[in-house]
């Protein structure tokens, strides 16, 4: 038996041994692919070190034509690796067998990696003799990357040496093979600054397929800066944190990206987050992070071996930037002035942040008492001679909030601070809440609050206590509709609120504050964007042991928000303004909220609600009533309800639904409105209409009434849409006069003709208008439309009208199959051809499944200096983008495509391809 089972073992032996000697010579070739693949990496990674090493001596812009030579076959050197890499890596996955047969049958690898190896060795040659040469000629400062007219419309605080300095250093970080950079230094220096700035203008040194600018601030947590990643991509929320992350790394695994992490206070778990791993170079794509925070430790901990330190500006620096913000006019005003104007700017530390505030705050300061009084100011608050510390920042932010024109504009810059840290603040919101807060008193109606209300911003913006924000979605960036405060800034506005608040937006809580203390005799509390999923026993008796009756309550977007906390709202008896916007409040309307007699203000929009309860009537203050995007396709509201709200002032009731709702549910509305006794004197109305009957009805309520937004739905037999006539003025004057926004859904409209005055409106979105062919808009009509969207218009040909909207930000057309030209059709001439259609505001572009378009234009070129995203998917036909290029926007414009059409397209020029990043 035991020499059966040897002999059998030796059988198996000497089979072995035969097929490693037959398949020896087969598997020799596919190790020295491997080897091959492997040195090449290595070869095009040296040769990105040696790139960045150039770009330290020459400018790509100004360059020799060998040296700009030189750097695009390194580019192509990149990209080529990428693709050998990629399918090398792919068919490492597969079976033996099956690497062999490929190698048998179609080979390929070796001799390509091979081809490629020699030519990256080759550049590396050429580079060092033209480093060489760079070396051997006298050394003059390292060249800018960066013109200073590049940063026209940047910060003031952008202009400066130093600044530009660190973005050329960041700009070369870009080139280089590091993985991470940080930039590091106390708060108020410029680091923001610097990463805008990066984001602006990194498409001149690297390509990426996306750049996310992210703010992590304090208390970050990994759902956090999920989200907001999420929402700079524009893919869909999960679940959960695990499914987020898995649906982060799917969409970016392939993807050359930057990560740009603002605010860092602590180490982020990036990978889990759902970052791809490992940063640098990976599988031939370019995967980089740049982190600012104000711990150098903190940068080290993120994986940063280079670090940039951002400090306070010299003298001479700090005093250029100071004078900027003053205006010369008012520093040379008077002999007396620039001494003690110099002296002032002493007072700063050399902090940009201050240096800016405290110059816009003395900007109308002329006469040298008021110089003396303000150098007296700074000198009193004893500020610190360790620049940049915090408490000579607050004392800074307080002279500059002391030096504003009243004690309103005051109290609605510090209610700026109940957002969370680093938010995007939508105007449009924080003047609603002014208004809701009773901050805008004393003015005639609403629409003259908020008229004011954005003057009050504009002054915030202008003094440099709020900053302009980015439009986090789609990273389209920057927006006039956003602004953000500094998280200093925010700080010391906490400092400076007139009574106690409790303020813990953003910080991921999952509870609200149990501490009686916090609770006990605070006015206004905000506990907005958390994620408060449960409020135990002990929560809710704090709340009550500690009498809470705060008078205005923020807890909007907190998803989840559990009963136990609406439970204790109840008891809120003196609350007069509440926010319970994308609470999760289901089916049944929370009657707790009935029980505050001296409630104001109301919102609760975004959450699913099925009817309002006649008990909302004991109300009898109610003046704000938003229920915006209500989820349920019906909504009922008893008759009866609205005229016992007497004092309301504003109302918007909205489904989410764009086709289908209770057909009865706007009669009690209008009706009630109607039978008010005295006339109705509701100021801001938006509402769902069904037929052009209601609209008239509205019509003859104004003045008193006045209809902001109409959504018009299923209008049946209607040829051309009367609201937008002049000859039904008469009739629908009242509504043309104050309507802001219009939309129109599944209608049998064939005309939509323009040509009354229409001053305010802007934004109108058509959607199954099928039988739609012909729409004509007077300047009147467009004059102010900051944004347009239509949908499945089948029978519309081409646009005309849209060149005439100089506010246009989001154009936004899909599924209009018979759409041919998006500009022109008759009447386009030769001298129209020759001139150059500018939208100089438009940002975003989506042209979707549009099967028949051609061309943007039928003659001629336009020119979008602003825009930021381009969608274009299902427009076969579409083979050539009209478009004049800006200066500076090359590397702006992120455009989402298929790579067979991006590959197939005829460009007029190398400079109008660079101004577009290809997301394909």
């Amino acid at each position: 038996m035991e020499l059966q089972l040897a002999a059998v073992l030796g059988s198996l032996a000497l089979g072995g041994a035969v097929l490693v000697l037959f398949f020896g010579q087969w598997w020799q070739p596919l190790a020295d692919t491997d080897r091959r693949v492997k040195e090449l990496a290595e070869a095009v990674d040296a040769l990105l070190r040696q790139r960045a090493e150039v770009l330290a001596h020459h400018d790509p812009s100004s360059a020799s034509d060998p040296v700009r030579a030189w750097l695009r076959r390194v580019q192509e050197a990149q990209d080529e690796m990428a693709s050998i890499k990629e399918r090398h890596d792919g068919g490492q996955e597969q079976l033996y067998v099956v690497r062999l047969a490929q190698h048998l049958f179609l080979p390929a690898g070796s001799p390509v990696a091979e081809q490629q190896l020699k030519a990256a060795r080759a550049l590396r040659e050429q580079g060092a003799a033209i480093l060489e040469a760079a070396l051997a000629t006298p050394q003059e400062p390292p060249p800018l990357l960066c013109d200073p007219e590049d940063l026209e419309g940047l910060p003031d605080e952008a202009a400066g040496p130093a600044t530009r300095a660190h973005l050329n250093e960041a700009l070369r970080f870009l080139g280089d093979s590091d993985a991470a950079l940080g930039v590091w230094g106390a708060g108020g220096v410029g680091k923001t600054t610097v990463l805008k700035l990066v984001r602006e203008l990194c498409g001149r040194v690297a390509r990426f397929d996306h750049v996310l600018l992210v703010a992590a601030a304090k208390d970050c947590t990994v759902g956090k800066l999920q989200r907001e990643v999420v929402s700079v991509l524009g893919l869909r929320d999960a679940p959960t944190e695990q499914a987020q992350a898995a649906g982060i790394l799917g969409f970016l695994r392939d993807k050359s990206f930057l990560l740009l992490l603002d605010g860092v206070w602590e180490r982020l778990d990036l990978e889990g987050v759902g970052i791809p791993q490992p940063l640098g170079m990976a599988n031939g794509k370019v995967r980089k992070v740049i982190v600012a925070s104000r711990s150098e430790a903190v940068c080290a901990d993120m994986g940063c071996r280079s670090k940039i330190k951002m400090e306070c500006l010299n003298e001479e620096d700090a005093w250029r930037l100071f004078e900027a913000n003053v205006g010369g006019d008012v520093v040379h005003g008077h002999t007396q002035i620039p001494t003690l104007a110099r002296q002032v700017a002493a007072e700063c530390k050399g902090l940009p942040l201050a240096l800016v505030t405290v110059g816009r705050a003395m900007s109308n300061k002329r006469t040298p008492g008021e110089w003396a009084d303000a150098l007296d100011t700074l000198k009193a608050s004893q500020l610190p001679s360790v620049p940049a510390s915090d408490k000579s920042t607050h004392a800074l932010v307080k002279f500059c909030y002391d030096n504003l024109e009243s004690d309103t504009v005051r109290e609605c810059f510090v209610t700026c601070a109940l957002w969370p840290e680093d938010h995007n603040i939508s105007k449009d919101e924080l003047v609603q809440s002014w208004v809701g807060l009773g901050l805008l008193l004393g003015l005639g109606d609403i629409d003259e609050a908020h008229r004011f209300g954005h003057s009050v911003v504009a002054t915030l913006v202008a003094a440099r206590l709020l900053e302009p924000g980015d439009n986090h979605r789609y990273n389209m960036f920057p927006s006039d509709t956003l602004v953000r405060l500094h998280d200093v800034v925010r700080d010391a506005a906490l400092r400076l609120v007139p009574g106690k608040w409790l303020v813990r937006a953003g910080a991921g809580l999952r509870e609200p504050p149990r501490e009686e203390a916090l609770w006990r005799g605070a006015e206004r509390v905000s506990l907005m964007h958390n994620s408060i999923e449960d409020a135990p026993a002990k929560a809710g008796s704090a709340i009550a042991e500690a009498a809470a009756q705060p008078a205005s309550l923020m807890l909007q977007c907190n998803r989840a928000l559990p009963k136990r906390m609406l439970q204790a709202i109840q008891h809120f008896t003196r609350l007069t303004y509440l926010d319970l916007e994308d609470t999760g409040i289901q089916d049944a309307f929370p009657m707790e909220i009935c029980c505050l007699v001296n409630l104001e203000y109301l919102n609760l929009s975004k959450n699913r609600i099925l009817s309002l309860p006649m008990e909302l009537g004991n109300l009898s203050q109610l003046k704000y009533f938003y229920l915006r995007d209500n989820y349920y396709i019906q909504i009922t509201i008893p008759p009866g309800l609205i005229s016992r709200l007497g004092k309301l002032r504003v109302l918007e009731v909205f489904t989410a639904s764009i086709v289908s709702i209770a057909d009865d549910y706007v009669s009690p509305v209008i009706d009630d409105l109607e039978s008010i006794s005295g006339g109705a004197r509701v100021e801001s109305l938006g509402i769902w209409l069904d037929s052009i009957r209601d609209v008239e009805r509205l019509a003859r309520l104004a003045p008193g009434v006045r209809a902001r937004s109409l959504h018009l739905r299923k209008l049946l037999d209607v040829r051309a849409l009367p609201l937008l006539s002049a000859e039904r003025t008469p009739e629908l004057g009242g509504v043309q006069e104050s309507l802001r926004e219009l939309v129109v859904y599944s209608s049998d409209v064939e005309e939509i003709v323009a040509d009354a005055h229409i001053p305010r409106l802007e934004v109108i979105k058509f959607g199954f208008l099928t039988k739609l062919r012909v729409m004509a808009w007077s300047h009147a009509a467009t004059s102010s439309l900051r944004e347009v969207a239509m949908g499945a218009c089948h029978s519309l040909t081409h646009l005309t009208w849209v060149q005439h909207l100089p506010c246009l930000e989001s154009l936004n057309l899909s599924g209009c199959n018979g759409l041919t030209t998006l500009l022109g059709g008759a009447g386009d001439g030769a001298a129209a051809a020759e001139e150059v259609v500018v939208f100089p505001r438009l940002r975003l572009l989506a042209l979707l499944g549009l099967p028949k378009l051609e061309t943007l234009r039928v003659e001629g070129e336009c020119a979008f200096p602003e825009l930021r995203r381009l969608q274009t998917r299902g427009c076969p036909r579409l083979k050539r983008i009209a478009l004049r290029p800006a200066r500076g926007q090359e590397g702006t414009v992120r455009i989402e495509c298929d790579k067979h059409w991006w590959n197939a397209l005829q460009w007029a020029g190398e400079d109008v391809k660079a101004c577009f990043v290809p997301v394909l």
